[in-house]
């Protein structure tokens, strides 16, 4: 094993490696990895694909750097298939990347050159001049799939050979088993043709008869082999004998043949075949003639890479059933961790607490006595001038969690203090279990002695005291708590999203965003409740101000706590009064408000959803120009645009309607207003309320409205001259009221 620690093999990288990089936001890390990875071999693309698409979620900033940079390994390398691959993840999640479709039609040049048409097909897909590249990608896909000499297969019409090829218009003629010299439009075919490969089981079956039949006798292992391929690797007994009855072994020999390829399967180290009924028992390839033992073994002492053998070790012993751990490989395990700890004790102490860690496990399943192991490990602990450092360093988090223990054990009189001062040193994962123990073992010095630190220096500790507030939003750990005013925890999270939002602003982003973000989602979860069931009249006026002033919040947040507060304490907050009316803002109660806003939620949720379906089955159907159905969606989706922008627009112009804002010396919204209609001699009431407060049915009608204008600013005992669109009424002001 080797002793060399700090650097990761990049060419043997684990996916579950760079993923706990992305889990603990550790992006500096991630993109130091990433560059060695693609500085190095790159033997297998998915693992690197998964973490973009797990960076899509969390930074997507990231995931498009990580993604050029792979592009650019890949077209140094001429592997086009893989840049393919890489091209079509780019078009996915940024499809207006700059020079994308040239590079798909150069990639697609590379990959088909042998193609004598696939210039022609390129053209034809209108790839670099087509607004919808991956339309002109699925189309071009679809023109390069099949060439003469081709098999292929049909559910209907079985097996067949491409024959003839006809770029210009764009069909293929297959003989099929059942059908021969069968014209089909390219377009159509990718959709209702499986390719084969020459030498698939299926293909043979069509052109190599006799090889197979020779197969039969000579090589069943091979024919066995050849018919998993066929189902990807692994299939039942029962699936494997119909595909074999199916016109290559007679029924009436399956029993004796399979009699003795059994016999002959058990003993192949690359095929693995279950136990079961043939219904149940699985035939499955394998990659590497391995026992677990065999395998465990050979991962750990050809790793080179220290933390990865202690991943390998942790799962083979977790995931191994009790009956299925070898004593002996047990033994070689513990072993050689304690060896690499001896080798390592000079250089990575970190790395020594671990191997000997799993060393002390493994001594416990064997039920052997333990042996100086713990003590070692408490030497190491205690000789450390920098324990935040020693427990940083060390990767699983359940050894951070035992190194915290031991700590707790060998300083009696000062642990609690110790905890303390790792809360801020040590990452995210470790705080709770480090409140968790000061809460369980009642110090509440310390408690206090961290939240105050947290609380104080709240702007220095961002993370933290995120962290800090959604314990306490959620009701946890009281005792943390006990001497923190809960407006001001509240007051200060306004104060550091603000403080936040305004480094973002100048461009002082590092690793803060993630931070806002995750204020803003506790914000949205809990942050209206926590705001007013905490309000009192000491903290009223330092919520309301922090808050209004915020350019971060959402509109409805602000709007919702700030009304409250003006409810429970105007006395102390100035009140606006409305002297006339801004011809550029809307008036309406929060009822109205509430209505346009589920009126733009459900369009932006589902109409355009609705629209999106719309256009994609449109699209579907093929030719653009001539689809009424594509054209009739695209104009859809312009109306939606144009009515959300609108709606959007509209409620950035809301003043609210407040009862105490209401005055009944003139007519004004949110006044209720009785008439006497002289023309037909009646009395009338009307509420004046918003545009999206209108209930004909209970005379409440829009200031905007006709009668709405001609009765706003007139007082009691005016005699009114209303115009409307055909006719005119003249009415006394009888009454004014507030209306809510």
């Amino acid at each position: 094993m080797s002793n060399k620690v700090s650097t990761i093999n990049h060419s043997n990288m684990h996916n579950n490696e760079l993923e706990h990089l992305v889990n603990t936001e550790q992006y500096d890390k991630l993109e130091e990895q990433w560059l060695g990875i693609v500085e190095s071999e790159i033997k297998d693309k998915k693992p690197l694909l998964h973490i973009i698409n797990l960076l899509i979620k969390q930074e997507k900033r990231f995931a498009h750097d990580f993604l050029i940079m792979l592009e650019s390994y890949y077209k140094e390398k001429n592997a086009y298939h893989d840049l393919l691959e890489v091209l079509k993840h780019i078009l996915k999640y940024y499809p207006r990347e700059k020079g994308l479709a040239a590079k798909f039609a150069d990639c697609y040049s590379n990959i088909y050159h042998e193609k004598p048409h696939v210039k022609f097909f390129i053209k034809k897909s209108n790839i670099e001049t087509s607004p919808d590249i991956a339309a002109s990608v699925k189309m071009l896909e679809k023109y390069c799939m099949f060439d003469q000499g081709d098999f292929v297969f049909h559910k209907s019409w079985g097996v067949g050979k491409v024959v003839s090829f006809d770029p210009e218009g764009e069909k293929i003629h297959i003989d099929f088993e059942k059908k021969s010299n069968h014209g089909i439009a390219l377009d159509l075919a990718s959709d209702i043709l499986q390719k084969l490969e020459n030498d698939s089981l299926l293909a043979m079956m069509h052109s190599q008869k006799d090889v197979l039949n020779k197969m039969i006798d000579e090589d069943p292992v091979g024919l066995i082999r050849r018919t998993l391929k066929h189902f990807k690797g692994k299939a039942t007994v029962n699936t494997v004998k119909e595909q074999l009855l199916s016109g290559i072994i007679p029924s009436t020999a399956w029993s004796k043949w399979w009699t003795k390829t059994r016999k002959l399967l058990l003993k192949d180290p690359y095929i693995q075949l279950t136990e079961g009924t043939p219904a149940t028992a699985f035939l499955e390839m394998r990659t590497a003639p391995l026992t677990p033992h065999q395998e465990i073994i050979n991962k750990l002492t050809r790793s080179g890479e220290i933390y990865k053998e202690i991943e390998s070790a942790r799962k083979y012993i977790s995931e191994a059933k009790s009956d299925e751990l070898c004593k002996d490989t047990l033994h070689k395990i513990k072993t050689l961790f304690a060896q690499e700890a001896e080798k390592l004790k000079e250089t990575n102490p970190s790395a020594v607490i671990e191997c000997l860690l799993i060393a002390e496990q493994i001594q416990t399943i064997l039920n052997e006595s333990l042996s100086n192991y713990k003590d070692t490990i408490e030497t190491v602990i205690q000789s450390s001038d920098n324990i935040a450092k020693l427990i940083d360093a060390i990767i699983i988090l359940e050894y951070k969690k035992h190194v915290l223990g031991i700590i707790k054990k060998i300083f009696p009189e000062s642990w609690q203090n110790k905890y303390v001062d790792l809360f801020f040193d040590q990452s995210s994962h470790l705080w709770e279990f480090i409140v968790k123990e000061l809460v369980n073992d009642n110090m509440h010095d310390a408690l206090n002695s961290l939240s105050q630190k947290v609380s104080l220096h709240f702007n220095a500790y961002p993370e933290h005291y995120f962290w800090f507030c959604k314990n306490n939003f959620f009701g946890r750990f009281p005792n943390l708590y006990a001497n923190i005013n809960s407006g001001t925890l509240f007051i200060q999270l306004i104060e550091l999203i603000n403080n936040i939002y305004f480094k973002m602003q100048k461009g002082r982003d590092g690793n803060i965003r993630s931070t806002f973000n995750k204020i803003k989602g506790l914000l949205d979860e809990k942050g209206t409740d926590y705001a007013l069931n905490h309000l009192n009249e000491s903290n009223a006026a330092g919520m309301y101000n922090v808050i209004s002033s915020s350019k971060c919040l959402e509109d409805w947040f602000k709007i919702s706590v700030e009304s409250v507060i003006r409810d429970r304490y105007p006395s102390l907050i100035k009140k606006p009064e409305i002297h006339a009316l801004d011809e550029n803002k809307i008036y309406v109660t929060k009822e109205g408000y509430a209505k346009q806003k589920r009126e733009l939620d459900h369009l932006m949720n589902v109409e355009f959803a609705e629209n999106a379906r719309d256009l994609g089955e449109a699209i579907s159907r093929g030719d653009l120009r001539e689809n009424a159905e594509y054209q009739a969606a695209r104009e859809k989706q312009g109306q939606l645009v144009e009515k959300a922008e609108r709606l959007k627009a509209d409620l950035q112009k809301v003043v609210f309607i407040e009862p105490y804002n209401v005055k009944t010396n003139i007519v004004s919204p949110g006044t209720k207003v009785t008439i006497q209609n002289k023309s037909k001699n009646t009395h009338d009431t009307y509420t004046l309320l918003g545009p999206w407060d209108v209930d004909i049915d209970n005379n409440i009608i829009s200031y905007l409205s006709p009668i709405g204008k001609g009765l706003l600013n007139k007082k009691v005992g005016e005699t009114v001259t209303i115009q409307l669109p055909e006719s005119e009424i003249i009415c006394d002001i009888i009454k004014i009221e507030k209306a809510l």
